[in-house]
């Protein structure tokens, strides 16, 4: 069944319950009440949840596990972006007549005439997207930069409109929008999160839907990228970027659109041809929102402007001839293997390792064989031996480490000066480890760099 549209009033206008007290759903609770609205609030940890509540709005607040709440009370469910589209509970809600969506569902809807740029890919969402925003503000324009990168979207409706939107999407977010932006950027598709959504084919389609759900708008697509060409191949308004298109980087390293250059590429500080195309991806956005594509000034400055975002292949400095770099949101083999590309020709060691979700490793296995010098691997838990034995066969050495501070010193012993050692983990991290951002800091404590 095709979902209804429904816009932040239609929602409200119903009995509504909020699954996920994150800081989307925190947003989501924090508006609803503005409006005069107590949703019912759900969390899978409801005592951690009624704590993040009463952090935002005070006490008073009820917090139900899922398992307790009676679907037939409930019209429409807002579930946040960690919350699988598929658990059983929400097949019991629509069961009982309620309606699934989402805040970003919502906040595209009540946002169909405004001027957004989504973008949305397995990697380099945030980097294109922060790159666009910057682009945008050199040329003078307002723009809020929203969604996956940290700002929920529910936060703009207590602000003035800016010029532009740009709003990272994630695939969590896209599979029940019910409205297609007026440009989408497209940077890559891989497999990833098949836990979440159930296998490959389930993230492809809910990665996709946010093209898919219409009215077609402009779309523009990494040409470097096979799967995403495959898949929107029908596209009526596709344009190409990256190493073809009317948005590529020639031979001479300069960035060009319809051949008119307006960047060389060399002056991007953060590493890796994919970073090149990701910066290929904003232009091509511009493009596509304002007709004409943003001025020579206007690219330097953001690119002169920008050294990356935390966790995202970022190069956090050099130690006694080492130079560490943190690509802790590396959460999928072909991320990893991105990243690894960008080092070509220097002495590398690898941190990977994490949680299983059944992704091909394929990806990072042809890369660690691709690299030459031939590539040191370090292995954290949780199944270190298995995926230290898939590797052995193109590592030149893999060592195995009991935490990210072993694994550091691992890596040092050996990498020689004028390496890299790179924390890339080609998996998301293991129930209980915190997320990317506590690895990410456990990282640069480890190496000897602060990291609020």
């Amino acid at each position: 069944m095709t979902p209804r549209p429904l816009t932040l009033e239609g929602v409200l206008a119903r009995r509504v319950a909020v699954w996920g007290m994150g800081a989307e759903g925190v947003a989501f609770v924090t508006l609803a009440a503005r409006h005069g609205v107590e949703p019912v609030l759900i969390d899978d940890a409801p005592d951690d949840g009624a704590r993040r509540v009463a952090g935002a709005l005070g006490d008073g607040w009820s917090v139900r596990a899922p398992g307790d709440v009676d679907w037939s009370t409930v019209d429409v469910v807002v579930r946040a972006p960690g919350v699988s589209r598929y658990r059983t509970e929400l097949v019991a809600a629509e069961a009982s007549g309620a309606q699934v969506t989402t805040a970003m569902a919502v906040w595209l809807e009540d946002h169909a005439e405004a001027p957004v740029l989504a973008v949305t890919g397995t990697k380099g969402k945030s980097t294109t997207a922060a790159l666009a925003a910057a682009i945008l503000e050199a040329e003078g324009r307002r723009v809020e930069l929203i969604g996956n990168i940290g700002v929920p979207v529910l936060e703009t409706y207590a602000r003035p409109r800016p010029d532009v939107y740009v709003v990272e999407i994630s695939s969590y977010q896209a599979a029940d929008v019910t409205r297609t932006p007026g440009v989408v950027v497209l940077t890559s598709l891989a497999p990833d999160h098949l836990d979440w959504h159930g296998g490959v084919e389930a993230y492809y389609r809910d990665k996709l839907r946010l093209i898919d759900a219409g009215p077609p708008g402009h779309l523009a697509v990494s040409a470097g990228n096979e799967e995403a060409l495959a898949r929107t191949a029908d596209h009526p308004e596709r344009l190409l970027f990256g190493p073809d298109g009317r948005v590529r980087v020639g031979a001479d390293g300069w960035l060009a659109v319809d051949g008119r250059r307006l960047v060389d590429t060399g002056r991007l500080r953060v590493p890796g041809r994919h970073n090149v195309w990701n910066l290929c991806g904003a232009v091509a956005g511009i493009l596509l929102l304002t007709g004409t594509a943003p001025s020579a000034a206007a690219v330097g400055t953001a690119v002169d402007g920008f050294t990356g975002l935390a966790s995202r292949c970022q190069v956090l400095g050099t130690r006694h001839g080492v130079t560490f770099v943190d690509d802790a949101l590396a959460s999928n083999p072909f991320a990893s293997a991105t990243s690894i590309e960008s080092f070509a020709g220097r002495p590398l060691t690898v941190i990977v390792g994490g949680a299983d979700r059944g992704v091909d490793p394929g990806p990072l296995h042809g890369a660690l064989a691709a690299h030459a010098p031939a590539v040191a691997v370090v292995v954290l838990p949780p199944e270190p031996r298995r995926l230290g034995t898939a590797l052995a066969g193109v590592a030149s050495v893999v060592r195995h480490a009991a935490d990210l501070r072993d694994a550091v010193a691992a890596a040092r012993e050996v990498t020689p000066p004028g390496g890299v050692i790179l924390f890339s983990p080609g998996a998301p991290t293991p129930e209980g480890g915190g997320g990317y951002r506590v690895r990410s800091r456990e990282f640069a404590a480890a190496a000897g760099f602060d990291r609020d």
